[in-house]
């Protein structure tokens, strides 16, 4: 008798039990934009170059010191121990990447016109 009891208590709250309801799948939207920024910044050189010095030393084999500096038409936004050079770009370049030094590329949507990113009216 006890153990009858005890199943038809487990069956009552087993049917209780509220089962979680099927959920449609979720897709996630890339924005175009960022997408873009973020590939075209992957593909951008590093603008760092490099010039060889010869020091005084006492070994004649460590004279030699190769330094990094930022190339002609970059500008570093890091620490002189961490360079981050970045081109640069007189024009305009708002709504978009400045990818080199004085080119600078539109944003999917915008097209280039007098120096300027304008947006494409669809």
């Amino acid at each position: 008798m006890h153990l009858t009891s005890t199943l038809i208590g487990l069956l009552i709250c087993g049917l209780a039990i509220e089962l979680p309801t099927p959920t449609a799948a979720q897709f996630w939207s890339v924005d175009p934009v960022a997408q873009w920024r973020k590939e075209a910044l992957a593909e951008r050189g590093s603008g760092i170059c490099y010039r060889t010095l010869t020091v005084q030393a006492v070994n004649p084999n460590s004279r030699s010191r190769q330094i990094s500096h930022c190339c002609d038409g970059y500008v570093n936004k890091g620490t002189t121990q961490s360079l981050k050079c970045e081109p640069i770009c007189s024009e305009d370049c708002t709504h978009g990447l400045c990818l080199a030094p004085e080119e600078c590329e539109c944003a999917p949507g915008y097209y280039r016109r007098n120096k300027r990113c304008i947006f494409v009216m669809a």
